[in-house]
């Protein structure tokens, strides 16, 4: 960790981060391999940036943002979305979301809905 005046802050090497939503089975995980903070309010993280939670989201990217004061992520990167019940999602033009990834907004997106087919 390399920490620049006393607003800011680098992890070179990344981070691996839980973010528990009040019991220890809610959770998001992010990891990234590049951290820049200011003011531990405002998050810069780039580099194989991936996100899951305990619902079954999973979001992956080079970059994104995230202004933790106001519990939202951002980009306008190529980022691809899954979930646990096979949609499948490339938002190409950049995504916006809550922290708990229950609001998402994909920006010019296209994928794929698996359908199941009973005779």
């Amino acid at each position: 960790m390399k920490e620049y005046l006393s607003d800011q802050m680098i992890l070179p090497r990344g981070l691996i981060l839980f973010i528990y939503e009040g019991k220890k089975d809610q959770f998001t995980y992010i990891k990234a391999d590049w951290m820049k903070s200011h003011q531990k309010i405002f998050y810069h993280m780039k580099g194989n940036v991936i996100f899951f939670n305990s619902k079954g989201i999973f979001l992956k990217t080079e970059e994104i943002f995230w202004d933790r004061k106001k519990k939202y992520f951002f980009n306008k990167k190529k980022t691809t979305v899954y979930n646990k019940n096979g949609l499948f999602f490339n938002a190409t033009k950049g995504i916006e979301f809550s922290d708990n990834l229950n609001r998402i907004k994909l920006n010019s997106i296209n994928g794929v809905i698996s359908m199941l087919y009973n005779n």
